[in-house]
């Protein structure tokens, strides 16, 4: 009998949190999708942290010659702001192409049937031919694995203000590839 009771005691309470979880089973989910860090073990997902490592690396990218306006990158700009107030995970998609779009624009086609464009070796290129500075790439690294982290984890979310400051680095980052031509 003793056994008993010890076997109910030791479960009683694993089956309390599975019981209260499957009765607030939407407001859980409606909780997480606030959350802007995952982790699972090892694994951790921060995008916030992400954002502070790469705004400290486009801190340190000194001004390229004299940067020309640019009142198209303002408009689009403004444009992916308006997406992050419904979506900040689709801004973020679309901010990526500004960056892939500054390498187009420089000439930076690869492929013969069909182009593609390679933001990551273009800059690679511009830095080795010295029109942009080393901390460009690491800028750019750093943008596509937050990029990754918004697109490839199902239940990852981030914040409107998140979204906006990845827009301004992606901006940055665009306007300092236009610049170098």
């Amino acid at each position: 009998m003793e056994l008993v009771v010890n076997l109910l005691v030791g479960i009683a309470w694993p089956v309390a949190v599975v019981g209260v979880a499957l009765l607030f089973k939407s407001d859980v989910r409606a909780l997480l999708k606030r959350i802007s860090q995952l982790k699972y073990r090892d694994a951790e997902a921060s995008f916030a942290d992400g954002l502070a490592k790469a705004e400290a690396s486009a801190a340190v990218i000194p001004p390229i010659r004299e940067r020309v306006a640019q009142p198209e990158l303002s408009s689009r700009l403004e444009q992916l702001r308006r997406i992050a107030e419904v979506s900040p995970r689709a801004s973020i998609l679309e901010a990526w192409v500004l960056i892939e779009e500054a390498a187009a624009k420089s000439g930076f086609v690869q492929g013969a049937s069909i182009p593609k464009v390679n933001a990551p070796l273009f800059v690679e290129e511009l830095i080795r031919i010295g029109k942009l500075p080393s901390s460009n790439a690491l800028l750019l690294k750093q943008l596509r694995v937050l990029r990754n982290q918004a697109v490839h984890l199902s239940d990852f979310s981030l914040t409107q203000d998140e979204a906006d400051r990845y827009l301004q680095l992606a901006a940055s980052l665009s306007e300092n590839i236009l610049s170098a031509e």
